[in-house]
């Protein structure tokens, strides 16, 4: 999971301290500023160009500050109160979500909590044999879980999932099938490791796919890898409407987002696992 340097607070306004860089660079910021007022001799000059001379360095600095919290943690409320939870705060605190996926509605939670991971398949009433769909960021999520593809299965990767996830979805999604490229695809690879034992049940494989939709990327770079089963529980059918995720599992659900009626057939399912394609949903 992304690691966030500075957290939005539950109460109140702005940011509070998430790790041990957040505090470095609050510090940093703080010893700028001070170093900026001693530069400035107040014998001098007038007060007005004291203040002009001050406040300058001090709005350019913040706004670095700013920037820099934006761009490596959670945006900025700016409203007082109790903030209200949206899907990217349940998924960071590990509780599970329905929401749209790529393909149907999704009952989606973190990957890399065991037991989250654990309640989705409680929820769901899964085969504890079977593994789940793991959607990924792009294809350095894949570290996270230990997987290392070999160079047959890059090339076959390249081919099937997005190749420019940051700055390209839009494009990618427009030109997919003019392209050539498949729609959405999960790709099995290995996963030996035991420490994802719970992932793999111990298949040693897990499936993994690159969502090639916008706003699903975007909510990946900021949580992290997410389990993304079908919004039913096994056995019927998958939920077209949230009216329908609710009568499955009502309020164990920690958060509910609605987008419409989605009604779309699974990815495609192929297995890379010896570097070839082998094609196990169409």
């Amino acid at each position: 999971m992304k690691k966030i340097w500075f957290k939005r607070k539950l109460y109140g306004f702005g940011w509070t301290f998430g790790t041990w860089e957040s505090v470095v660079v609050t510090l940093v910021y703080v010893v700028a500023l001070v170093w900026i007022f001693r530069k400035i001799d107040l014998n001098s000059h007038s007060g007005s160009d004291t203040l002009i001379g001050f406040a300058m360095p001090v709005l350019v600095l913040s706004a670095v500050f700013v920037v820099i919290a934006w761009l490596t943690g959670e945006r900025p409320r700016w409203q007082w109160g109790k903030r209200i939870e949206d899907t990217e705060d349940v998924l960071l605190r590990g509780g599970v979500v329905v929401m749209p996926t790529d393909t149907t509605y999704g009952i989606v939670g973190s990957a890399l909590s065991e037991r989250t991971v654990n309640e989705i398949y409680r929820l769901r009433k899964r085969d504890l044999g079977k593994p789940f769909i793991i959607l990924v960021a792009g294809r350095n999520d894949l570290k996270k879980f230990g997987v290392k593809p070999t160079e047959a299965q890059e090339k076959i990767l390249r081919k099937v999932w997005p190749v420019c996830v940051r700055t390209c979805l839009r494009v990618y999604s427009r030109r997919q099938a003019r392209a050539g490229r498949p729609g959405p695809t999960s790709v099995i690879l290995p996963c030996p490791h035991d420490k994802f034992a719970y992932l793999h049940r111990g298949k040693k494989t897990l499936g993994f796919r690159v969502p090639a939709k916008p706003e699903i990327s975007r909510l990946l770079r900021q949580v992290g890898p997410l389990v993304a089963p079908s919004a039913n529980p096994q056995g019927l059918p998958v939920a077209k409407t949230i009216s329908e995720a609710r009568a499955y599992f009502g309020h164990h659900v920690d958060f509910y987002q609605d987008g419409g009626t989605i009604s779309a057939p699974p990815s495609k399912l192929i297995d890379i696992t010896d570097g070839t394609e082998k094609i196990l949903r169409p």
